[in-house]
């Protein structure tokens, strides 16, 4: 992986201690749970795996019998409140074919109790299980990482503006230092970008994002804030850098770090001045006047960070000519 010169890492951690401080917290709202496998990390050797389609939930759950033996069960049936609960009837399962024979069907589903799943967001859960047992589970992360190197590859996020939909796409190659609040960089030094996680303060649990015109990162053309979930976004916020509004985001990973794709052709979406020209236009179309004079006063602090961080970003650049 290539490591980026020292002058560019500082220049970008620089913006990211702006950003952080002018960025503002996400709202929740609905969401859909991610689907895949689900596990507790303290409890190896057991999992769950959760598929949801338009609200129908089925769960299957690798467990063991109280003498060691191993069993599975399932559930499944209708979420309720926004899909963020499942509560359903676990049966266990035996009797069935074994993995090197013929078929041979079940011969019992027994009732083993209920289960539910709590969602708190698109990658946690609490389960209640039978016997008054609860446990936390989250998706099981084997393959992507944690961010920064979770953030490596292609990414394709889809912001709507004011009803105007734009996607914007990003290569993310280059690995940089951690920044005060963060834990490391993630850039695409081609288009002038760079996510990073942020491990203390207030958006703690939150990848940030900065998208700006040139390589003097000046001035900033997008601004993003989102929770991570391996290969997507969740809770995700396209953050204007000119009225400090937030506008609804979804982002997925396009390629991944070893160059796989989820794509039978490429990307078209673009990152060029006329498409950041159009976002300006659509948010302002959008924008009443409360709006207008609710963003003027947020943006002071923000645009006053950002006045100093160039500062710094100058003299770090001519230090290093």
């Amino acid at each position: 992986m290539k490591t980026m010169s020292s002058h560019v890492v500082a220049t970008i951690a620089a913006l990211f201690v702006a950003f952080t401080a002018g960025a503002y917290s996400v709202s929740a709202g609905a969401f859909t749970p991610r689907t895949g496998h689900w596990f507790n990390s303290n409890e190896s050797g057991s999992g769950y795996n959760i598929d949801i389609q338009d609200g129908t939930l089925v769960v299957t759950i690798f467990s063991y019998k109280t003498t060691g033996d191993s069993e599975w069960y399932i559930s499944s049936g209708p979420m309720a409140a926004g899909q963020s609960i499942f509560t359903g009837t676990l049966l266990a399962v035996r009797g069935g074919q074994c993995i090197s024979c013929t078929y041979v069907a079940p011969s019992s589903t027994i009732s083993s109790g209920s289960i539910t799943i709590n969602f708190t967001s698109e990658t946690s859960a609490t389960v209640s299980l039978p016997g008054g047992r609860v446990t936390s589970i989250q998706p099981f992360n084997f393959g992507f990482g944690t961010p920064p190197q979770g953030l490596l590859g292609e990414w394709v996020y889809v912001e709507n503006i004011g009803g105007a939909n734009f996607a914007d796409r990003y290569y993310f190659t280059t690995l940089g230092g951690a920044t005060t609040n963060g834990n490391g960089i993630a850039a695409d030094l081609t288009h002038h970008a760079a996510c990073e996680l942020q491990v203390i303060g207030s958006l703690a649990g939150y990848v940030i994002c900065g998208h700006w015109s040139d390589s003097t990162y000046t001035v900033v053309l997008d601004q993003y804030q989102y929770r991570f979930g391996l290969d997507q976004t969740y809770g995700g916020m396209w953050i204007s850098p000119t009225t400090f509004n937030q506008y609804q985001m979804k982002g997925y990973m396009s390629i991944s770090a070893s160059g796989f794709t989820k794509l039978s052709a490429p990307i078209s979406a673009s990152l060029d001045l006329s498409q950041n020209e159009s976002k300006r236009q659509a948010e302002q179309s959008f924008m009443t006047e409360a709006v207008q004079r609710t963003a003027t006063g947020q943006s002071s602090d923000f645009a006053a960070a950002i006045a100093a961080v160039v500062a710094e970003q100058r003299r770090l650049l001519a230090n290093a000519q």
